[in-house]
């Protein structure tokens, strides 16, 4: 009987080890609580976890303390806590927007239950990549200020992620839809950041305006996530009330969808650079150096979001 337990431990250990070893490991670098977007990709993130390792949330621009604040009050309430949080360079004083108390912030306003690491997320983001080199995935959503202080701290480092997917740029197409691209966020909160991120030599895939700017969240959806009445959902619901818009556009969750369901997109190799106006610039005639999505089954993704937020059952036990 004792011989027939440890084979069943040792049975029971090696399942473990070798479905850890399936799941992609990620790190999740975002802005939440100023568009609702971060939130939605938290939620996508979170209920992929048969598929992905979330080493780490690492939250970046402006008030970093209060992003992070939003982001372990949902990890506590889908009883995630194991998922450390990792403050970023708080930029608040760099100007009035960065300094703006985002009306999401006040979802998790005096959250105290988990705390974040004392860590900082450029620390973070270069002992994961050396620990696991040409492993991690890292997944940015938000101005690569991080990015940029990982690569003061180590130009090398970001060469060692296994791919990062940026939810960054507009290529070909601006906001509204239209063939002229413009300034996309991301990019214009930090313009030098920007510029050392798309030459960091990393193998960068990004998910800009082009093919996030359509997906767009409609009523019909929104009622069913709030009707589920899961602490996830409720969470998402809670966050869009407060957020104040009426049709969110899944921006953030796209660069997920992007490692996720890569069968739903086609992605075109060129040579990307930032001007000094934050543009994002192509120039097919150069070597390229990074990966630009051109194509997404809105639809499908949308359809693939939804379940995933819809058919959990997360929560504390």
């Amino acid at each position: 009987m004792k011989h027939f337990t440890l084979f069943l431990f040792l049975l029971f250990a090696l399942s473990a080890q070798a479905q850890n070893t399936t799941r992609q490991k990620v790190i999740f670098d975002c802005d939440l609580g100023d568009d609702i977007d971060d939130a939605f990709a938290l939620a996508l993130l979170l209920t992929n976890q048969d598929k992905l390792d979330i080493l780490g949330i690492t939250t970046c621009y402006g008030r970093t303390d209060d992003r992070a604040r939003v982001a372990l009050k949902m990890l506590h309430e889908t009883g995630q806590d194991k998922i450390p949080v990792v403050l970023g360079r708080n930029t608040s004083a760099s100007s009035e927007r960065a300094n703006w108390y985002a009306e999401q912030f006040y979802w998790a306003k005096g959250f105290e239950k988990l705390q974040p690491s004392k860590q900082s997320a450029a620390d973070f983001i270069i002992e994961n990549l050396k620990k696991y080199p040409n492993e991690v995935v890292i997944i940015s959503v938000g101005p690569v200020t991080n990015m940029a202080d990982v690569l003061q701290k180590d130009p090398n480092a970001l060469k060692m992620a296994k791919k990062i997917y940026a939810m960054f740029g507009s290529f070909y197409v601006s906001y509204g839809g239209y063939p002229t691209p413009e300034a996309e966020w991301n990019v214009k909160c930090d313009i030098e950041a920007a510029k050392k991120f798309v030459n960091s030599g990393a193998d960068i895939v990004y998910a800009g305006l082009d093919i996030t700017a359509f997906v767009k969240l409609d009523k019909a959806k929104r009622d069913i996530l709030l009707m589920r009445q899961s602490p996830l959902t409720n969470a998402i619901s809670g966050l869009y009330v407060l957020w104040g818009n009426e049709t969110p556009t899944l921006f953030d969750p796209v660069a997920i969808g992007m490692l996720l369901y890569p069968e739903l997109f086609k992605t075109k190799k060129v040579h990307v650079s930032v001007d000094d106006k934050g543009f994002t610039k192509v120039d097919e005639t150069k070597t390229p150096n990074a990966e630009v999505g051109v194509y997404i089954n809105t639809n499908e993704f949308i359809n693939r979001a939804m379940k995933g937020y819809l058919l959990q059952n997360m929560g504390r036990n």
